[in-house]
């Protein structure tokens, strides 16, 4: 694969999942004519939306998001209502060697990640094995996430397979789209919801898999249930799947490895090595092209079998500043849930715009028209009683359960 073979029709495929986000799904019967909701058009977009599209859109191909003089992309875009006319003024400037990717702020405030091409096709090369004999590739995930690139578009090219797009939302007209011998990408949530609506049928209707579907798992954790009962469905319900590839890794680092049908432990890819640091501690490092020796963080604490095989421990704290001093969001969260009244909750530094100190979400052990008034006065004393100022959340909001994205990833809240 070379960059090249990055279309121009790839660019509107990225176009149209990043207005899709920005639209929010609905509940559109999807065709075999159309797998992907199109957007082609932004009318009824208003101006703040575009601006937040264009912004994205330069990020993504790592263009000027700045430029706003006259004539500049930014002013440029904001002017067409059609995405075709976007993808073509985004294409012919683009320098088809880099691609940029945010993260998705489940760990703090979302951050731009760079890469070029050949750091790409590196995962996609160590990757493409574990896909031999596929005829199709159908993927859920957003093609401007890292992981919707790598194992749509990119996967796609490399294996000179077709791809299809389908909406991530778990349709019953969705098994309808699906054919022997597809790679199936989607995300946990995704995963779930397929297998609750086989076991719990749908009408009159079986829902089920066409057989020899292949499926593939990234983002999150996914439920070891959740496979297990995928690789073993009765085949008086549904073919099984023939396997389950998860793939680890995260916005920060790309693909880290791979493992196969639930199995315990991940296989590290080609382009990454682990040494042994005199601590007795084991560091990644990126063995590829363009990056060598680079020590790259993980997001979470591994333990290692060997130096080729790996499984995650637990999220790693990182500490966030409030006032110059170092505080540990996770920690403060894990303490708020020891209290009666908490069943799950989350900390995390709040933006800019909305302050400099910690703020958190609870999911309250009660139902919520009871909850305000629990979580008042004696609460706030708790709070004050427990941790430090700046530890301490300045804003709590309640809910009925923890902010996610559509594939299931924690973010952000107002």
């Amino acid at each position: 694969m070379s960059s090249l073979d990055f279309s121009r029709e790839d660019v509107l495929l990225v176009l149209q999942g990043l207005a899709q986000a920005l639209r929010g799904q609905g509940g559109r019967h999807v065709s075999d004519k159309s797998l992907f909701i199109e957007i082609r058009s932004l009318k009824g977009f208003t101006l703040e939306q575009r601006r937040e599209l264009a912004g994205a859109a330069l990020a993504f191909f790592d263009l000027d998001r700045n430029a706003a003089t006259a004539g500049g992309p930014a002013e440029t875009l904001l002017s067409r209502d059609s995405l075709e006319e976007w993808a073509d003024l985004l294409f012919s400037p683009w320098d088809k060697a880099h691609l940029c990717f945010s993260s998705s702020g489940s760990t703090g405030r979302p951050l731009i990640h760079r890469y070029d091409m050949p750091q790409l096709t590196e995962e996609i090369r160590a990757a493409a094995p574990a896909f031999a004999g596929r005829e199709r590739v159908v993927s859920v995930m957003p093609p401007h996430h890292i992981f919707g690139m790598m194992y749509g578009p990119l996967v796609s090219k490399y294996l000179g397979l077709p791809l299809a797009h389908a909406s991530p939302l778990p349709l019953s007209s969705f098994f309808g789209l699906l054919r022997p011998g597809d790679l199936l990408v989607a995300f946990p949530l995704f995963w779930k919801a397929l297998l609750d609506m086989i076991d719990g049928g749908h009408g009159a209707r079986p829902l089920r898999f066409p057989g020899n579907v292949l499926g593939l798992t990234a983002t999150s954790p996914c439920p070891k249930e959740v496979i297990t009962g995928l690789l073993g469905l009765e085949k008086t319900k549904s073919p099984p799947l023939v396997g389950m590839k998860e793939i680890y890794g995260s916005t920060e680092t790309n693909g880290v490895g791979m493992r196969h049908d639930g199995g315990e432990w991940y296989a590290l890819f080609s382009h990454w090595r682990s040494v042994m640091l005199p601590d007795g501690s084991r560091a990644l490092l990126a063995a590829g092209t363009g990056q060598a020796g680079k020590t790259v963080p993980l997001p979470d604490r591994i333990i290692w079998k060997d130096d080729r095989h790996f499984k995650p421990e637990k999220r790693a704290d990182n500490a966030v500043q409030v006032g110059g001093i170092n505080v540990y969001p996770l920690a403060v969260a894990a303490r708020i849930r020891e209290h009666p009244l908490v069943r799950d909750c989350a900390v995390r530094l709040m933006r800019p715009e909305e302050g400099a100190r910690l703020k958190a979400f609870i999911v309250p052990a009660l139902p919520l028209d009871r909850a305000s008034q629990a979580f008042g006065k004696d609460f706030k004393d708790w709070l004050a009683a427990t941790f430090d100022a700046p530890s301490r959340p300045k804003s709590i909001r309640l809910g009925a359960s923890l902010p996610v994205n559509a594939m299931g990833k924690a973010c952000d809240w107002d």
